[in-house]
C-alpha cells in the first residue's frame, strides 16, 4: 500500500508542474521564486486501507459546505472512516463529489497542526478506491470487501492545501466542524511560503 518512492516522485512532479504549468494555482509573480512546496517527511504510519462505513445517518444526502470566498459547494455524504493515530481511534466523514470530475471521494479535515504548521482552513485529501488505476497513489486489487462496503486508500502523505492557501484568486471549501480532528496529522503538505 504505502510506497515512499512513488510519493517522492509524485511530489517532485507536482513541484515541477507548478513552477512551469499555465494551469498552476500560483500567480506568475509567485512562480518566479517558487522552489517547491513544503511537506512533512514521509510517514508510513499515516497510510491506511480502510472500509467506508455507509451505516451512518444521512448517507447520500447533499452537504452544503461554505467556501473561503463566501460561496457554497455541494458534496454528498458518503460515509465515515475510522483509523488510529497515536493510539487514539479517530472518525471522519468522507464526502463524495456528485460530479466526479476527478476523484469520487474526498476528506476535508483540520487537525492539531492547522494554523500552526498547516493551512488555517484545513487540508484536503483525494481518496481513491483500492484498485483504482487512475489514482496516482493507489494499488491494484479488489475495491470491494465482503459486505459490499467500499475499501479506500487513505494516505495522509498526499494531503494537500486547497488552492486558496496560495493566493486570494481561489475559492475553496472550508472544513466542516465534523472533521476537526483531535490529533496531529504530521503528513502531507505544510503551509505555503511564497
Amino acid at each position: 500500500m504505502y510506497d515512499g518512492k512513488k510519493l517522492l516522485e509524485f511530489r517532485k512532479q507536482k513541484d515541477e508542474a507548478w513552477k512551469d504549468d499555465k494551469e498552476s494555482p500560483l500567480t506568475e509573480e509567485q512562480k518566479k521564486n517558487f522552489k517547491g512546496l513544503n511537506y512533512f517527511p514521509p510517514n508510513p504510519s499515516l497510510s491506511f486501507e480502510l472500509e467506508l462505513d455507509k451505516n451512518i445517518s444521512g448517507v447520500g444526502e447533499k452537504v452544503v459546505i461554505k467556501t473561503t470566498g463566501g460561496d457554497e459547494q455541494v458534496y454528498l455524504r458518503a460515509g465515515k472512516i475510522t483509523f488510529t493515530v497515536d493510539r487514539k481511534e479517530i472518525e471522519a466523514l468522507v464526502f463524495e463529489d456528485p460530479e466526479q470530475e476527478q476523484f469520487q471521494y474526498y476528506l476535508l479535515f483540520r487537525d492539531q497542526t492547522t494554523g500552526r504548521q498547516t493551512y488555517d482552513n484545513g487540508r484536503m485529501l483525494q481518496i481513491p478506491r483500492k484498485g483504482d488505476p487512475s489514482a496516482s497513489h493507489s494499488t491494484v486489487s479488489s475495491d470491494r470487501i465482503g459486505s459490499g462496503q467500499v475499501k479506500l486508500i487513505v494516505d495522509f502523505n498526499y494531503a494537500y492545501n486547497p488552492y486558496s492557501s496560495y493566493n486570494d484568486n481561489w475559492d475553496c471549501p472550508i472544513t466542516p466542524k465534523e472533521n476537526i480532528l483531535p490529533i496531529s496529522i504530521k503528513a502531507g503538505e505544510k503551509k505555503f511560503n511564497s
